[in-house]
């Protein structure tokens, strides 16, 4: 098994380019697709015929696919920027950015997330806590090296985690 280690942190030089990738829990698919299950033995116990469960099995699974992939494709795509002292966080229909100077707090948990301060697919999640209390979900493939990173540019960040994450 072969282990990929990060790059060394840069030492004072804050001038670097570094991209995360977003990372998408497999867990996040598993619940659709029980329910759609459940949904088909409800289909074929329903149906008149078997033909006719087999033609509403595969009438229902087109939408769902249709999603999971859409939802597969939007999040594969979600980025975490770290240029010079901004963070840049890029998806297909919105962007944002940070100052990483003003980024006061860190979190690591599980998080209910209200709409349009995620940028993440995963439970466990980190909460960044900016400027006056605003606050975002991210979910970098790397979080300790992404944590590593901001502590870097800006020493005075308070990173913590939830117990047993």
């Amino acid at each position: 098994m072969d282990i990929k280690m990060p790059p060394p942190l840069p030492t004072c030089n804050h001038n670097y380019h570094v991209e995360f990738r977003c990372n998408v829990d497999k867990r996040q698919y598993i619940f659709p697709i029980v329910i759609w299950c459940v949904f088909d033995i409800i289909i074929l116990a329903g149906a008149p015929g078997v033909w006719g469960g087999i033609f509403g099995i595969l009438f229902s699974s087109a939408p769902l696919f249709i999603v999971l992939f859409s939802a597969h494709c939007y999040w594969s795509a979600v980025t975490y920027n770290i240029d010079n002292k901004i963070l840049r966080i890029s998806t297909p229909l919105k962007s944002l950015i940070i100052k990483i100077e003003n980024i006061k707090k860190i979190r690591r948990g599980k998080f209910w997330v209200e709409r349009g301060r995620n940028y993440s697919a995963s439970y466990i999640k980190l909460r960044i806590i900016y400027d006056n209390n605003r606050y975002i979900y991210v979910s970098p493939e790397n979080e300790e090296y992404f944590v590593d990173i901001l502590k870097t540019i800006n020493p005075n960040i308070i990173y913590s985690s939830e117990r047993n994450l």
